[in-house]
């Protein structure tokens, strides 16, 4: 399987982690290269982003719909070691899912950040809070898990994910490079199956939410937070797809305050 592994590498003296990001549903490693890996590699981070496959440049788009969390974990994994060295695990949204599933299934990180992730518990509770406090966007994700990201209402998907309108630039990007569902491993994220490891399996942990994200809101990264033992932090004015947003530093500044807390000292 032929992935695609964007690196940028460290442009001030080397920090001594360093970093994957792991992308949520319908979307590839480039959400993440237009702030937070440039951000990051100027902090002295050697910072990767990964298409998860079917994603992306990524191989393996034909069977993206039966794909499942462990075909993700694997890929995690290859790209763990593709790296080298020590890394710290960024799992945004499915991605956050994935990287649980990784650790729960032996894989090993200096650290992780779950960023709007799919809790530990599932997506029941945040769906069934979903359905009540917007039922429409309720209705296009149920349609998106059965007919596909281009037969949805995308004006309606777009709310869901930023807090604000986006640029007409952004928007098109967005739209034009989003892929199709893999819809195994996000019915697998609605935890009928555990997902996720052992609370002290984790290894050195942020939790980090947004006040406006729809699709994992705040009460579920708190919830998180409590099972791993962490402390949790919320952006305010947040939305679900924070790396792209306006706001984006107000996300990627409290991961480079873990981060130096955490490993400024070492491994």
């Amino acid at each position: 399987m032929t992935l695609e592994l964007v690196r940028l590498p460290s442009a001030a003296p080397e920090k001594p982690v360093r970093l994957l990001f792991v992308h949520g549903i319908c979307t590839g490693a480039w959400v993440w290269r237009q702030s937070f890996l440039p951000y990051f590699a100027s902090l002295g981070y050697d910072a990767s982003a990964l298409s998860l496959r079917g994603h992306g440049e990524s191989k393996g788009r034909e069977s993206v719909r039966s794909l499942s969390l462990g075909d993700f974990a694997n890929d995690v994994e290859w790209a763990v070691n593709e790296i080298g060295g020590p890394v710290v695990v960024v799992g945004h949204s499915l991605g956050g899912g994935v990287v649980q599933n990784y650790i729960r299934r032996g894989g090993r990180a200096a650290g992780v950040v779950l960023m709007c992730a799919a809790p530990p518990h599932g997506l029941m509770r945040a769906s069934a809070e979903l359905f009540i406090r917007n039922p429409a966007l309720f209705r296009e994700l149920q349609r998106v898990l059965e007919r596909g990201i281009r037969n949805a209402n995308l004006d309606i998907i777009e709310d869901g994910l930023f807090a604000e309108p986006p640029s007409p630039q952004l928007r098109r990007l967005f739209f034009e490079r989003m892929d199709d569902i893999a819809e195994t491993a996000s019915r697998q994220l609605y935890g009928f199956t555990s997902f996720a490891p052992l609370p002290w399996s984790m290894p050195k942990l942020m939790v980090l939410g947004c006040e406006k994200d729809e699709f994992v809101p705040p009460a579920d990264v708190r919830l998180t937070a409590i099972y791993y033992g962490a402390r949790s932090v919320i952006v305010k004015g947040g939305g679900h797809a924070i790396m792209m947003d306006s706001n984006w530093r107000d996300a990627a500044e409290p991961i480079a305050s873990w981060l130096d807390r955490e490993f400024g000292g070492g491994i």
